[in-house]
């Protein structure tokens, strides 16, 4: 067991000695003396904190990608290479997003200033940012107290539209070169102050760790468990890493679905996915913030167990399964079964989530294949669920419904199917009367309670709802893109090249 590691801080190599597992990378930047990295919220909301990493794009070749260090672990970039605002640019060779955002008055008290900087070094890095609706989902994890957006976004549209106009200059991030393969990472085993960190980059050592420490956590972004050292004060003497098992960050298309390796993040499936499955690209385009997502793993979103968590309710619809490893063996326990009671799982101690399987989209011969996902919540990103759901009616030829899936979040203690309404819909035609049978079999099927986010009563009618905007959206599609009919809820762009163009309402 080593009592040091090392990695790259903005170019030079720093060593890390008897730093505890559990400290954050922001307190460890600040302590440092680099304290451009600011800490606002410490949960990973508003952006103050966001620092960059090289890491890799779905091609595998090195690239940026911004997280929020007030809830990443010191140990998880060990061996990596990391940037903070001191090493995007200089006084005398300022970055071109710094460059803009001084033309442009994008500063004002300044403390959000350096989190933006970053995030915008990133999106100057990514050929895919290319639009105002971009640059809106790439800053939507920044936020701005003195309310200077338009400056800030212009700055930005305006460094975007330099870079496309020639070569990439020779301020962008000398500290971490892009471009080429990534290396992948290498194992660790880091011991300090009577706290362990592990890190095994392969698929049976991290089985054989799981195996002999039960009792420790398993972590890949640290997006919720940051949370709670952060806010809740507690501290985890025993942790064990997935990102270095190359095999649990790839995601990959299969003859009967996507496999998503269970540490790999939510950007990684988004980028993967492209124009498929578009109720899933929905979701994630209101899936927190950017830096989250960069950062947080589709399997640690369901294996939290949360009853608002957003991915749930939309997979329960496309009857998704987890692929769980140990030991002992494999086994696959569908999505609809994983969930056991509030914050319960499937799970055994053992046991590791190796993939999250989703079905590829098949369409009834003949018939038709209506699937969407919905977020309801009191802002468009960077929010919780008051309810989520995920719809998939699949009709033959006649228009009547040979299968139904309706999952629902934010409804019970778990993620749920509302089993007796599908089973009322199978059988019938997809028509406005089959609907008005339905919904009082939901309603008697979802009893959500109150809480601070909705009352039962409100939680109801959204139940109701959004399977009620699901038929009519299927049946008139051209009201799915009416201002007018948003209720409330994100409706986000379908596809990848949608989503460049175009950018998500919010009707309140």
């Amino acid at each position: 067991m080593s009592t040091m590691f090392e990695f790259q801080l903005n170019g030079a190599t720093v060593r890390v000695d008897g730093v505890s597992p559990n400290t954050t990378l922001l307190d460890f930047l600040r302590a440092r003396g680099l304290t451009g990295t600011k800490q606002g919220c410490a949960e990973g909301d508003c952006g103050a904190c966001t620092v960059a990493l090289v890491d890799r794009d779905a091609q595998g070749n090195r690239c940026l990608r911004a997280f929020n260090a007030c809830i990443a672990l010191v140990p998880m970039v060990a061996g990596r290479e990391l940037v903070t605002v001191e090493g995007v640019g200089s006084c005398e060779k300022p970055h071109p997003v710094q460059q803009a955002m001084v033309k442009h008055y994008g500063s004002q008290c300044g403390f959000c200033t350096p989190g933006f900087i970053v995030s915008m070094a990133e999106a100057y890095s990514r050929k895919d940012v290319c639009t105002p609706s971009a640059v809106a989902d790439q800053l939507c994890g920044n936020l701005c107290r003195c309310t200077g957006y338009r400056p800030i976004r212009d700055a930005m549209m305006e460094a975007l539209a330099r870079r496309d106009e020639g070569p990439a200059p020779a301020t962008a991030i000398p500290s971490a070169p892009l471009g080429g393969p990534a290396e992948p990472l290498s194992p660790l085993r880091y011991e300090a102050g009577g706290q362990t960190f592990l890190r095994p980059t392969s698929w049976e050592a991290l089985l054989d760790l799981r195996a002999k420490h039960p009792e420790a956590h398993l972590v890949a972004g640290a997006t919720e468990l940051g949370v709670d050292i952060t806010k809740k004060s507690r501290r985890y003497p025993f942790l064990i890493s997935t990102e270095g098992v190359e095999s649990l960050r790839a995601v990959r298309r299969g003859e009967d679905g996507w496999y998503v390796g269970g540490a790999a993040s939510l950007v990684a499936l988004e980028e993967a996915l492209g124009d498929e499955l578009p109720e899933v690209t929905k979701m994630l385009n209101v899936f927190a913030s950017r830096q989250i997502r960069q950062r947080a793993t589709l399997a640690g979103n369901l294996v939290t167990a949360s009853p608002i968590g957003d991915m749930a309710p939309v997979l329960l619809a496309l009857d998704a399964s987890l692929v769980l490893g140990s030991v002992r063996g494999e086994r696959t326990v569908a999505l609809s079964d994983f969930f056991l009671a509030y914050r319960k799982t499937a799970l055994q101690p053992d046991e590791v989530v190796r993939h999250i399987l989703i079905p590829h989209a098949a369409v009834p011969e003949g018939g038709r294949r209506l699937s969407d996902s919905f977020k309801v919540s009191k802002r468009r990103e960077l929010d919780i669920s008051i309810v989520a759901a995920g719809f998939r009616v699949e009709l033959d030829a006649g228009g009547v419904v040979k299968l139904a899936r309706l999952g629902y979040g934010g409804v019970a203690a778990t993620p749920v199917r509302a089993r007796r309404a599908e089973a009322v819909l199978t059988g019938q035609p997809w028509t406005a009367e089959t609907l008005a049978h339905v919904l009082p079999v939901l309603a008697e099927e979802i009893t959500p309670i109150s809480d601070l986010r909705g009352s039962a009563e409100y939680r109801r009618g959204l139940v109701a709802g959004l399977l009620e905007k699901f038929f009519s959206g299927s049946h008139s599609p051209a009201l799915d893109a009416a201002p007018g009919f948003d209720a409330g809820e994100v409706q986000a762009p379908r596809t990848r090249d949608a989503r460049c163009g175009t950018r998500a309402r919010w009707v309140t």
